[in-house]
């Protein structure tokens, strides 16, 4: 709370008349993180450009997000300080990106630029799983900056898809 208090420049005391507690400042800090997560994405989603330019935006946007909060991640991964609520929170979270994606696949297919045979939940969720488990992967225990991340394997693996082509005969 010192450290919190400093940085907004009032006195510690200022701090609890707005947070009962130190649990309630993560809470809230958590729930308005991820609003604005929502809204980063809807805005790289909602620019112009191809599907394609699109997902590679949210990859690394995605890979960016991982590298700038790592501390937190690492904390919040082995802390006991975060609620079941919050979790709710980011499970919430998740569905409402996940939504604006689908959207996108939706919109992808009426271009014609995404089959027209697919699931747009099944894909939505594909890609938000590639990305958030290459990235996550990639720049948390990899290391890596974002900019090191191969964005073009993303495209082609969610884009091609991951079974042989018809003529392929290799087992």
């Amino acid at each position: 709370m010192d450290d919190v208090a400093k940085e907004a420049g009032i006195g510690k005391g200022t701090v609890y008349e707005y947070f009962d507690s130190k649990q309630q400042l993560f809470e809230e800090m958590a729930v308005y993180n991820c609003e604005e997560h929502g809204r980063n994405i809807q805005d790289i989603l909602e620019k112009g450009g191809s599907f394609k330019g699109k997902i590679r935006a949210l990859a690394k946007y995605q890979a960016e997000l991982v590298k700038e909060h790592m501390p937190i991640a690492r904390m919040m991964s082995c802390s006991k300080i975060m609620a079941r609520e919050m979790g709710a929170v980011f499970i919430e979270q998740n569905i409402r990106v996940g939504e604006i994606i689908k959207k996108q696949v939706v919109q992808a297919m009426d271009q014609g630029e995404v089959r027209a045979d697919i699931d747009p939940e099944f894909a939505s969720v594909a890609i938000m799983g590639t990305i958030m488990q290459y990235c996550g992967k990639k720049v948390i225990f990899a290391e890596a900056m974002p900019e090191e991340a191969d964005y073009d394997k993303i495209i082609q693996v969610l884009m091609t898809g991951i079974g042989m082509k018809p003529d392929d005969n290799r087992r």
